[in-house]
This record gives structure tokens, sequence and C-alpha cells, in this order.
């Protein structure tokens, strides 16, 4: 900053050119975080929302009396393999449609004879329509263990 005679006190070009370089150096930087920002959201999201369903579909299994071997909620037939798939408010069905979100498959484990546990793993995957095989979906699992003996 100069000190001019009249005593008007100003920026010269020079210090006003590199204020500006500084300033968009660092909206550059700012707006190349920006969109790696919003895949992290998008992708907390999608992960929280697969959480709540495998917690949802064990709860359901869990809650299932040992009498019967269909869950009350989503309709799983225990002990039977089975997909099923969930939009983005959790409504499941067992067909791939238009608005679903989640592909989730159950498969019960085999158990070693005896007095042992159900058990079963939940992985649920995202996008829908994706193959889970090919390696190109997201995923979530959990394991569950079912007191019906």
């Amino acid at each position: 900053m100069k000190y001019h005679p009249s005593g008007y006190i100003a920026f010269s070009l020079v210090e006003l050119t590199l204020a500006l370089g500084v300033a968009a150096i660092s909206l550059l930087a700012i707006f190349g975080l920006l969109t790696t920002g919003l895949q992290i959201n998008h992708t907390s999201i999608e992960q929280t929302a697969s959480v709540q369903i495998l917690t949802s579909v064990a709860t359901d299994l869990r809650a299932t009396p040992p009498t019967t071997n269909t869950s009350l909620q989503f309709g799983i037939i225990i002990p039977t393999n089975t997909t099923r798939f969930f939009d983005a408010s959790g409504q499941s069905s067992t067909t791939l449609t238009n608005v679903s979100r989640y592909r989730m498959v159950v498969t019960f484990l085999p158990n070693s004879g005896g007095r042992t546990a159900t058990r079963l793993h939940l992985r649920i995957t995202w996008p829908a329509g994706a193959d889970p095989a090919n390696g190109n979906t997201r995923a979530s699992e959990m394991f569950v263990a079912l007191d019906r003996n």
C-alpha cells in the first residue's frame, strides 16, 4: 500500500493481482473438494438407509415365533434362501421394479446339528438392478442368529 502526497492510500496493481490470484487458487481448491464432499454425503445416506433395512429385517426375523416359519413383516420363509428388493422408503417386494433401490439376499447357513441357533447372512447391495456378483455395487451385510430350537 502506498501513500500518495494527496493523502489517499491505495493498492498497487501488483498487490491487487496477487490478491486475486490467491483468491482464485483458493476457490479452485474449494470447488474441487465440493464434488468429493457431495459424493461422500450420498454414500453415507445410502449406507445409513441400507443398515436401517438390515436392522428391520433382522428384527422381523427375531420377532417371528418359533411355531411359524414365515416372518411377520417381510414374509421371509425360514429357512429358505431368498432375495428381496427395497425402495427408498424401505418397502419390500419379491421382484425388481422401477422403484427398487436395494437388493437383499437372505442366506441361511447350515447348522452343525444338535441344539444350535438358526444362523443367516443378510447382504444388501445397491443399486438394486446391478448384479452383486459383478462387483459394481456397494454393500452392507449382517450375520444374525435366531433362537428357534
